[in-house]
């Protein structure tokens, strides 16, 4: 069985894809987002001239919240256009593929940048290929979690409102708040089930003077897990709804 219909998603990647590029100024504000933070990243942790565990959950922290704020708002703000096209046999997985391949390649180039702009002026300790790996899951796990924000409200600014509430308990439950062990049980829980946790844990190990590339790919794929789930939940949401 097919997941979905490849002849809508390619059309629906390229109508999208020149919806985004047409409106450069609200793109071009996207790109600059990640150099940006990268800088001010940079500034603060050249005082110490090398990484540590703050700068690597700050990168991580970082790109899940660019790829959150990328896609929350790409559902919902073509709501109407969406439930007319239900009526014609829009077939929503393929929907939902056109919006993470073209927000998968804007995270990719978002990526790119904020690592260029880090590993230019900080040590960061991991290998430029598995930087660039572990922020891309991190930034599709964002993403997936933004439409599937975007998918249960109905109005833009519901959407941008609900994002910190998915980005704060990412630091409130980190081990930078009280050490991982002292979380017990129910803050256990929601401490284990944080996607930013995984992906900390995974740039930690890429940072070991000899790393275990298999744990630290490991930790990584509880992201893609996330990422999978999130886009199974948005699928039937998307289904219920009509105009």
């Amino acid at each position: 069985m097919k997941l979905f219909d490849k002849f809508q998603a390619g059309v629906l990647t390229d109508r999208y894809l020149e919806t985004v590029l047409a409106d450069w100024r609200y793109t071009g504000l996207m790109l600059v987002q990640a150099p940006l933070l990268a800088a001010l990243a940079v500034m603060v942790f050249l005082n110490i001239d090398r990484a540590n565990e703050g700068l690597y959950f700050l990168m991580v922290l970082s790109i899940f919240w660019i790829g959150c704020m990328n896609a929350c708002r790409e559902i919902v703000k073509e709501r109407a256009l969406f439930l007319r096209e239900r009526m014609f046999n829009l077939d929503v997985g393929a929907y939902l593929f056109s919006k993470v391949r073209v927000l998968g390649l804007m995270g990719a180039v978002q990526v790119g940048l904020y690592a260029a702009v880090v590993m230019r002026w900080i040590d960061v300790r991991v290998a430029v290929g598995w930087l660039v790996i572990g922020l891309l899951f991190t930034m599709i796990c964002g993403t997936c979690l933004g439409l599937l924000i975007s998918s249960l409200v109905k109005r833009s600014d519901y959407a941008v409102g609900i994002v910190p509430l998915v980005i704060i308990p990412q630091i409130i439950f980190s081990e930078f708040m009280i050490p991982s062990e002292q979380f017990q049980g129910v803050s256990r829980v929601i401490f284990t089930a944080m996607p930013a946790r995984w992906s900390f844990e995974a740039m930690v190990e890429f940072a070991q003077t000899a790393p275990d590339v298999f744990r630290a790919v490991g930790h990584l794929l509880p992201m893609l897990g996330y990422s999978v789930l999130f886009l199974a939940i948005a699928y039937p949401v998307l289904r219920m709804q009509r105009l």
